[in-house]
């Protein structure tokens, strides 16, 4: 196998002549590469079909799922018709099919279909959830709700093929409940078996004479150093702000520390490795290559994910011939409301034309301004009566939601907000054509008095007239540390949607290898939306579970 130019630390595969030819450490049917929402899925129900697991993760496990919102997309569930909402799989599908998406309709279809059974499974393995709604426009709902509309249901376009129904299901727990959804995966997983083996980086693949992955090579890291390792993982907290410089540090201090072993450990695959370890938004150089704007203002974003969200499972795949798609498609969620008085602005772009509809989901928001020239340069219009509504909303934003108003607040007031009595001043202030900006301005408001719909789609209820100054213009530059983009990668390992399997670039399969989760291009690789992540996990690492343990 030729050589590959790696961005991380792994290697070429080992090649064997065969696999009884090794003096493997350890073996099991299925090993799970990367212990998160994917590997965690796989592990369980592979040992629900009768097989042996052994789960390797570089670091204790939970990756970016532990971190995460704990938000799970299904419909047709007992929440929504405990909460009121009549919605089914095909309502659910109807809703999807016309967002973007990676996979095909049939794959789709398939998800939606399963969904309620797949959330039904978490649920009698532990994972809690609950029917209580929030009903309004939001980014994440406060604590106290775990049922709310994730994407764009509620957008005009869409209410015309399907009906609207919250299917946002976020697990129950206070703050981002990503922990308590891995919290409760994890116990189920080791409870039945799967056998984790934490601290344990994969360093290559072995494959056979014949191209089959047969199993993995470890860096041996010794039990009482695991503590020592934990703390440097510790170090890197997603959801701190302003923590770019300081999470790279954490990730040098880590490689360093890892590369003071010298001690490898062989594990056989008897049905097949899963790589489920994340995706590569941790690794810069690979950030850089993929999308060199969010390389550039990697101290402006929020990435969300683990330290070990690095590339390396992408790699590793790579290594053995696998493909790649969708690499260069990146989550970037810019969060509009809260506050309601910002929904009644407009975004420009530098050249002060609209380029979205405001009330579309946070990730459309941020894709829009990420793709914009001038380095996602992009500004939110507001006459004086949005402006002060938004500030006093953000003061006094009601009962959970400080958390998502205090960004917003100090983006008002740190973040290189402009003021001006006419839209003009405003206009040249901020860089702006003062005849496209009064254009925009001039079609909002036909919009808000009934003259014309929204030519972007957004709802009517949404528009407030703008004609009130003085006139304030916020910044929403993707390189602005004070607008808080949330940002993860989507692509990955190209796989066969049947069973997971990793697929070369003739579309031929790689056997004995599979992918799941971000790792692998997957149901949110393109068009993501809230919760879809999750799901996502458990539909492809049950996926893949089943082929491991069917093909044997």
């Amino acid at each position: 196998m030729a050589h590959f130019d790696y961005l991380t630390a792994v290697g070429d595969p080992l090649i064997v002549a065969s696999p009884d030819a090794v003096a493997w450490d350890d073996s099991a049917d299925l090993i799970v590469v990367g212990f998160g929402g994917a590997g965690a899925s796989a592990g369980l129900q592979a040992r629900e079909l009768g097989g042996e697991v052994i789960a390797l993760d570089r670091f204790g496990g939970g990756g970016a799922t532990a971190f995460s919102g704990g938000i799970y997309y299904a419909g047709g569930t007992r929440y929504q018709a405990e909460a009121g909402y009549e919605d089914s799989a095909a309502n659910m599908f109807a809703y999807l099919s016309q967002e973007e998406s990676a996979v095909s309709e049939e794959t789709l279809r398939r998800f939606c279909e399963g969904s309620n059974d797949d959330i039904e499974w978490l649920a009698r393995h532990g994972v809690p959830f609950d029917s209580t709604t929030w009903k309004d426009k939001t980014a994440y709902p406060p604590d106290g709700y775990f049922l709310y509309y994730s994407g764009n249901e509620k957008v005009p376009s869409y209410t015309r093929t399907a009906t609207p129904a919250p299917r946002g299901h976020r697990a129950v727990g206070p703050g981002f409940s990503g922990y308590a959804y891995f919290g409760a995966l994890q116990a189920a997983a080791l409870g039945s078996g799967v056998r984790l083996q934490p601290h344990s980086p994969v360093v290559r693949l072995v494959v056979d004479g014949e191209g089959r992955v047969v199993g993995v090579e470890t860096r041996d890291i010794p039990a009482d150093q695991w503590p020592a390792h934990e703390a440097i993982y510790r170090k890197l907290n997603p959801m701190r702000p302003f923590a770019g410089v300081r999470h790279e540090k954490a990730i040098a201090e880590a490689a360093r520390f890892e590369a003071n072993f010298a001690g490898r450990r062989l594990l056989r695959a008897r049905g097949g490795v899963l790589l489920s370890a994340g995706g590569y938004v941790y690794n810069l150089k690979m950030v850089e290559r993929h999308r060199p704007l969010f390389a550039r203002v990697y101290k402006a974003i929020v990435r969300i994910g683990s330290m070990g969200c690095d590339g390396s499972g992408i790699e590793l795949g790579q290594s053995a011939g696998g493909a790649t798609r969708l690499m260069d498609e990146i989550f970037a969620g810019r969060s509009i409301v809260p506050p309601e008085g910002f929904l009644h602005g407009i975004l420009v772009d530098a050249e002060g034309q609209r380029f979205i509809n405001e009330d579309a989901y946070t990730g459309f928001v941020g894709e829009k301004i990420g793709k914009l020239p001038h380095d996602g340069k992009a500004w939110l219009i507001l006459d004086h009566q949005n402006w002060r509504d938004a500030i006093r909303q953000c003061m006094f934003p009601g009962k959970g939601l400080y958390m998502y108003t205090l960004p917003s607040l100090l983006n008002m007031l740190f973040g290189g907000t402009k003021k001006a009595r006419s839209l003009d001043a405003l206009a040249r202030k901020c860089g702006l054509d003062p005849a496209a900006l009064g254009e925009s301005i001039a079609i909002n408001n036909d919009v808000a008095a009934g003259r014309r719909d929204d030519p972007l789609g957004k709802a009517r209820e949404n528009v407030r007239p703008l004609k009130q100054g003085p006139f304030h213009a916020i910044n929403m530059d993707m390189g602005n540390k004070f607008a808080s983009t949330l940002v993860f990668s989507l692509g990955g390992l190209e796989v066969d949607e049947g069973s997971g399997a990793v697929l070369r670039d003739d579309a031929s399969t790689i056997p004995g290898l599979y992918a799941a989760g971000r790792t692998a291009v997957g149901l949110c690789s393109k068009g993501y939306l809230s919760g879809m992540s999750l799901a996502d996990t458990v539909f492809s690492g049950r996926r893949a579970a089943r082929a491991v343990l069917t093909d044997q």
